[in-house]
Order: structure tokens, then C-alpha cells, then sequence
């Protein structure tokens, strides 16, 4: 171990494809200055102690650590912005999870008898060694996650660098080393990046030849020195996912999409005239209104014929009622609508969120039985009776869709949905939105004649562009929409340019239901959301997303339009909804039986 220990520190590195002479070039004496201090430490040579030596802060989230499973093979794939330092970072990064830690890297540090304990060696440059050198290597990784073990892989295979024909400096190509491992071992994947890039010099010199860069890779890893080092960790990926991909470069691409999507996490990219407006003086919002007495509320709600309460638990009521038989409560759901998408960052900006629709169309009211209050609201409208009085003009969602009348031949009688809201107290409660979709299922149970449900749903700006572009490609990637494709034109189509390096589309394709989509969202999202419930709550139901809205109007709100056929409705989600005889009467009704 010894002679190992001084033949690489007092030697000069022989670089294949660079003179002899090159290797001197490389700052060696710092480097052994700095093997020293960690070797001698109290606990021995750690990669943490070199972190901390080198001063090199690892800067992430907490939740991110805790995406880290604890245990079971574990394949970490990580982008290779720097070198030497990410292998010690991501070592180091999982390790402090589990102990049971080893990284896949260059064997030119094979040298160093100490990292024999923390990695597997392996030789990117071809040389004569290199094809078994790396089938070792490659079978001591199948045994150690086989194992349970958890492998670090940079499956670039070399360091990040300018990429003329992005524009950017990325990994060139990922080889596919890492889903071989996930699909031969079951081991799940976790995606990791790290934030920064070597320095302008590195990339320049690369440009030269490529082996340059290798040439400096030690002085840029010395420059590091007390700096911060942000790392991002994404949510795991079940090995079934990967193995679901039958092709090994498209697996491989999937998870360098999934890696480099933390890259975008935070950022909110609005449109154009967004941002114009965004540094125009505001226009004032206008004071929301009063609250209405609870007095005239608990008078509207008891004046309700009794058949028009829907569904009832021991906290909420869900009632339907016309504008005209609700004037204090219709004055409540206004005020209260205005109050809740404006936490949403939407909003009219007036002192009450009501138009001409609320008039004609009902209004499904959640109502808290105890503190008697109105908790939520859904509007809903016989599409039918709509245009027979007042022609497609009359329905909400033909403010941001433009329809064929044959639309209306092709899905028969529907209820058009929208305009929903839960107070914010209420939101983080599944009580209150399962009451209402129950409200729902029973109002059409009521009105068989209705079997389809229609309308808009909203993802909001809350959400960055690169969420709702994942979204709308995933659904667009299903072709649900391709029937109505000549029925519905959104008035302003939501459109993103492609991001430099990044697919959706081919990230969406890999996709096989809202769980698989709702993981790169929450990687992306600050504060983890995935998928908006709503979208979630119409797909258990069987919805289809048929086409996508921009409302710039409201801070690039999508909106998207959803059809759903009750009749194609599992049944025992539907009799759920709508009530065992509720349902049996919505069977016989549609001669289902």
C-alpha cells in the first residue's frame, strides 16, 4: 500500500493522448498536501474529511436528503459539472443517509490505495487495460447492489463541458452503463445535480482537445476550495419504470432528463406580455367586500327546497341552488371566490369574483354544518338548456375555447363544470373536495340525462412554465384529444419553446399514469406539489384533457378543457360518488345493465 501510496504522488501522471511532458503540468505537490492533511485526520482518510478540508460546503434542502432511501439497491445518477469533487460530493452526499455507499470513478485515482474502500475503478480512455479493467468494475457494481448496496454512477463518463449545439455547458452523452445496472439489478434510480460548471478556461481548452481539459481538471478542483457546492436530489425511480423502457438509450435518456429537470426547479418563466405587464404600474385591486352576515346565509341555506341537498356528511352539506334562491350566499361565494384565487396569484382584481354565467348556471355550495359556512363552491350548467337560450356564447368555457357546434352533436347532453374553489382553510383536507365531487355525481344522478361532465380546469401560475409544459405534453402525449381536434380551438394555445436540452415530449412518452408524472414535478416544484388535485380528482373518474388554454389575462394561467364520460366511469369509483342507489338508477337509466 505504500509503494501504491508514493509511486502516484512522486510520479507525473501519464495522460493518454497528451504528451509526457503534460502530466508535470499538474499541480501534484498541492494535491499531496492536501492527501496528507486527510489521511492524518483522527478518523482516517473520509471523503467528508476531504469536503472538509477543501472547505467545500454541501448546500441542499432537507427535504432533499430525505429523498434519499435509507436502504435497498440504489443506482444515484448524477450530471459531472466539476470532476474529482462531484465523486467526493455525491459519496459523501449519500453516505450521510446510509453507509453502504460506493462511486464508480476514474481509475486514474486508482492510485490513492485509500478510495479502494469507497469506489470502483474505471478506465475512460481506452487504453489496453481498459475493456477488462472496466468488466471488474462493472461486475463488482452488479455484486454490490445485489448486495443492497448503493452505487454513484456519472454516467457521461467525463466531465460537463460547452456544447456548441445547445449553447450550453451539459454532459455530452450519457452511456447507458447505469440503466443496465437498474435493469439487471432492480435497483431503483435517484437523480442528482449539481449546480455550476468549471471555469471558462476548462472550456476553452476542451475546445482545443478535448484531453486538455483533462490536463486541468486537478487545478479546477483545487480552485473549488471554500466555496458552497448547491446539489439538487430528486424523487426515486422505481426500477419497474426503467425496466418498462425496453430500450437501454432511452432509458438512459429518461434519466438524464430527470436528472437535469432539477436544474429548472424554482424557476418561473412567464410569457411576454406577462412580463410586460409585470413592470407596468399595477392597476390598484379594488377592496374585497364584506363578509356577508351568518344570519342571511344559515336563512338562504334553510330556505332550500329539501330535495335540493345533495350529499351530507357530519361536517359538510353539499346543496344546489340558482342564483335567484340564493341572493346573500350567491354575494358570499363572490367574495370568497375572489379571496381564493387571488392567493392563487389570480383574481379579477375586483371587490367580487361574479359574471354574467353565475345568473343561469347552478352553484353546487359546500357547506360547514357546525361553524355554518360556506367552505367551497362548484358551478355547473346543463349545456343543452345553455345554448337552446342563449347559444354557445352562453357557456363559461367558450371565453377560452372556440367550438364547433358538431362538439355538442358528438358528446350529447353534458354538464359543463367550472369556477371551482375550497376556502384556503379547507385545502389541505380531502373531506371537503371528496364532498363535493360527491355533490356532483348525485346531481347528475338526479339528471341522468347528463352522463358527461365538461369543462375547465385550471393550473395555475403557482406552477413553473416547465411544470405545466410537462402536463400538457403528457396528455397530449395520450392522444386523448385527437378526436376533438377539429371540434375545439383554445382562443390562445399555450406554447413553450423547447429548453435548451430538455425533451418533454420524450420524458412524457416514458409515462404510464399521474403518479409516474407527478415525481419530475415535484422535483421541479420549491415546495414539492405534483400534479394539481383537481386534474388528478378528473382523472380517477376517467376525464381526457382534449386541449390547453394560455389565459394570459389571469398571470398565464393554463387552462385545460376536460371531458368525461360518466358511462366509461369504473364503477366502483362512480358507485362511490353517486351512492348505491343513485348509481343503480344512473345504470338503468343508460340501460348499462
Amino acid at each position: 500500500m505504500r509503494n501504491r501510496r508514493r509511486d502516484f504522488w512522486t510520479g507525473s501522471p501519464q495522460l493518454p493522448g497528451l504528451p509526457a511532458f503534460a502530466g508535470k503540468l499538474i499541480p501534484m505537490a498541492e494535491m499531496r498536501e492536501l492527501y496528507e492533511r486527510v489521511r492524518s485526520a483522527p478518523n482516517g482518510f473520509r471523503l467528508e474529511t476531504l469536503l472538509e478540508e477543501m472547505q467545500v460546503d454541501l448546500e441542499l434542502q432537507p427535504a432533499d436528503l430525505e429523498r434519499i432511501p435509507a436502504k435497498g439497491p440504489l443506482v444515484a445518477v448524477a450530471n459531472h459539472p466539476f470532476g474529482v469533487l462531484d465523486g467526493a460530493a455525491l459519496g459523501v452526499l449519500l453516505s450521510r443517509v446510509r453507509p453502504d455507499v460506493r462511486v464508480i470513478t476514474n481509475s486514474l485515482l486508482e492510485g490513492i490505495p485509500e478510495l479502494s474502500e469507497h469506489c470502483f475503478f474505471v478506465d475512460p480512455f481506452h487504453s489496453p487495460t481498459s475493456v477488462e479493467k472496466n468488466l471488474r468494475a462493472l461486475k463488482q457494481a452488479i455484486e454490490w447492489l445485489q448486495q443492497g448496496g448503493a452505487l454513484a454512477v456519472f454516467p457521461a463518463g467525463e466531465v460537463s463541458q460547452f456544447n456548441v449545439g445547445q449553447g450550453q455547458i451539459a454532459d455530452p452523452a450519457w452511456n447507458t452503463v447505469a440503466a443496465r445496472l437498474i435493469r439487471k439489478t432492480g435497483a431503483s434510480a435517484l437523480p442528482v445535480y449539481f449546480c455550476g460548471h468549471n471555469s471558462v478556461t476548462f472550456q476553452l481548452l476542451g475546445m482545443i482537445h478535448p484531453r486538455l481539459r483533462t490536463l486541468v481538471l486537478i487545478q479546477e478542483f483545487l480552485q473549488q476550495r471554500g466555496k458552497k457546492l448547491e446539489v439538487r436530489v430528486g424523487t426515486s425511480i422505481p426500477s419497474e419504470l426503467i425496466v418498462n423502457i425496453e430500450d437501454d438509450r432511452e432509458a438512459t435518456e429518461y434519466l438524464r432528463l430527470r436528472t437535469y429537470l432539477l436544474a429548472q426547479r424554482g424557476k418561473k418563466s412567464l410569457s411576454l406580455p406577462t412580463r410586460m405587464r409585470a413592470v407596468l404600474p399595477k392597476k390598484a385591486q379594488e377592496a374585497i367586500t364584506a363578509a356577508v352576515p351568518q344570519s342571511l346565509l344559515v336563512h338562504d341555506i334553510e330556505a332550500l327546497p329539501a330535495d335540493q341537498l345533495l350529499t351530507e356528511s357530519s361536517e359538510f352539506a353539499v346543496y344546489a341552488a340558482r342564483a335567484a334562491e340564493m341572493p346573500h350566499l350567491l354575494e358570499e361565494l363572490g367574495r370568497l371566490r375572489e379571496i381564493t384565487f387571488r392567493a392563487a396569484g389570480e383574481g379579477t382584481g375586483k371587490r367580487t369574483d361574479l359574471d354574467q354565467f353565475d345568473n343561469y348556471y347552478w352553484h353546487l355550495l359546500l357547506w360547514n354544518k357546525p361553524k355554518q359556512e360556506l367552505a367551497g363552491a362548484y358551478r355547473a350548467g346543463n349545456t343543452d338548456e345553455i345554448i337552446r337560450a342563449h347559444g354557445i356564447k352562453g357557456l363559461y368555457t367558450n371565453t377560452v375555447f372556440r367550438y364547433d357546434e358538431r362538439l355538442f352533436m358528438k358528446i350529447g347532453s353534458a354538464l359543463e363544470l367550472g369556477r371551482s374553489f375550497v376556502r384556503a382553510e379547507y385545502q389541505r383536507q380531502y373531506a371537503p373536495l371528496l364532498q363535493l365531487w360527491k355533490g356532483i355525481a348525485r346531481f347528475v344522478a338526479a339528471r341522468p340525462e347528463t352522463p358527461v361532465l365538461f369543462g375547465a380546469v385550471s393550473i395555475s401560475n403557482e406552477y413553473s412554465r416547465l411544470s405545466r409544459e410537462m402536463i400538457v405534453q403528457y396528455f397530449e402525449s395520450r392522444d386523448d384529444g385527437r378526436e376533438f381536434v377539429d371540434l375545439i380551438q383554445p382562443r390562445t394555445p399555450f406554447r413553450t419553446p423547447k429548453l435548451r436540452g430538455l425533451d418533454c415530449r420524450a420524458l412524457c412518452d416514458a409515462l404510464h399514469n399521474l403518479d409516474e408524472l407527478g415525481e419530475p414535478i415535484s422535483d421541479v416544484e420549491e415546495d414539492g406539489k405534483g400534479v394539481p388535485i383537481l386534474i388528478r380528482q378528473y382523472d380517477k373518474v376517467g376525464g381526457k384533457l382534449v386541449g390547453f388554454n394560455l389565459d394570459r389575462k389571469f398571470s398565464d394561467v393554463v387552462d385545460g378543457l376536460v371531458i368525461v364520460d360518466l358511462r366509461e366511469t369504473d364503477p366502483s369509483v362512480l358507485e362511490r360518488y353517486m351512492g348505491k342507489e343513485g348509481y343503480a338508477g344512473f345504470r338503468r337509466f343508460h340501460k348499462m345493465d
